[in-house]
């Protein structure tokens, strides 16, 4: 445990975090790139193809778990994605209630555009950094989002 943590950790950084200050400036970022390369996604709907391209034909609440959204948002992301043809619906064999969703051929011929995109974002946000450095942040934003992430799975 840290001692006295108030006086080690910079306030207005833990701030920044819990306002979502640097998400935004990161979803702001890859909507610029994204425009840049005339494609119009959502930081939100290239979450939702990121799960899908990783692993296609899952259901909603799945989705909904690997992006951390909950049910509403995913619901009102796919129903554009759909209009848009990047995504279908169907029903489960399992459990009718569960739609399963995919993606579509179109969906498919935006994916290298779109992570060319995100790590044109992702360049930007760790410019100065060393590799070594990125690495750190990584693992340590695993450890802080391991120690509270069970706060958060009772918001979804």
């Amino acid at each position: 445990m840290i001692e006295n943590i108030e006086k080690k950790v910079d306030v207005e950084i833990v701030y920044a975090l819990l306002s979502g200050k640097v998400t935004n400036a990161l979803n702001a970022t890859l909507r610029k790139k994204l425009q840049e390369k005339k494609i119009d996604l959502t930081p939100s709907q290239v979450a939702v193809l990121s799960t899908l391209w990783h692993k296609d034909g899952v259901t909603q609440r799945e989705i909904a778990e690997r992006t951390e959204k909950d049910k509403p948002s995913i619901t009102r992301i796919l129903d554009l994605m759909e209009k848009a043809k990047l995504v279908t619906r169907k029903m489960g064999k399992e459990d009718r209630r569960s739609n399963i969703i995919s993606l579509t051929a179109k969906a498919n011929t935006l994916k290298t555009k779109v992570k060319e995109a995100t790590a044109e974002a992702l360049q930007d946000g760790f410019a100065g950094m060393s590799e070594k450095d990125v690495l750190e942040v990584q693992r340590l934003m695993k450890i802080i989002f391991s120690n509270i992430s069970k706060y958060a799975d009772n918001a979804y």
